[in-house]
This record gives structure tokens, sequence and C-alpha cells, in this order.
């Protein structure tokens, strides 16, 4: 079987569709730009600055190769939560990208967070 080597990823822009005030922005940049997290590419298990598991699990779409990205998305139903909304997350790491640094864009609801991982 083929060696799936995990990712560490740094934050280093976030874009939302959000209609916040600017200071807003600024304090979740701060909390988040230059930030790490980790992905396990077996599970797409998030870990760190950005999460994707808090309830339900992440189902990996692809484990990603030279052709295709690695792509996994976890969604949780209002019912599924504590009480809280419904989420969707969804990431895209371009795997295929013959760079040692890959790209990546993490959706979570109306904000994404933009950077690049490499294998760990």
């Amino acid at each position: 079987a083929e060696v799936l080597l995990d990712y560490r990823c740094t934050v280093e822009r976030i874009v939302t569709a959000s209609l916040e005030p600017e200071s807003v922005r600024r304090n979740q940049d701060a909390r988040y730009i230059g930030k790490q997290f980790t992905v396990e590419r077996r599970t797409g298990v998030m870990a760190g600055v950005l999460k994707n598991a808090y309830v339900t699990n992440p189902v990996v779409v692809d484990t990603g190769s030279i052709d295709n990205a690695f792509k996994v998305v976890t969604t949780m139903r209002r019912d599924q939560g504590a009480g809280a909304g419904s989420m969707v997350y969804a990431l895209t790491i371009n795997e295929f990208e013959r760079a040692p640094k890959k790209s990546f864009i993490f959706l979570e609801n109306d904000t994404a967070y933009i950077g690049r991982c490499e294998h760990f």
C-alpha cells in the first residue's frame, strides 16, 4: 500500500463573505495568520489552529495524488450538534502541485482560510 504522508499547514490569509466590521476581521487575522494545523491524510482529521472534527467525522473524498488534490469534507446538521448550528467544512490541498509546499483552501461555512501545506 502507498505510504500517505500527513500534512503540516500554515494559514497565510483569510477571506470571508461576512460583512463584519474591520475590527472583527483584524482580530481573526491575528488569531489565525501564521498559525499551523496538521491533517491526518488517512482520516482527514485536522488538529491545531483549525479543526474539522467536533461531533461528526470527516469524510476523505480523495487522498490526493500526482493527478488530484487531497479533499476532505465534514458536515454537521443542526440536530447532530449540542444545540449548535449546522456546519460545513471542506479542505482541499493541491497534492498534485510539484512544489514541496502545496497550496490549500479550507472553507468553514462562509470563511475561507488559504495557505500552504507540506508533508511530514
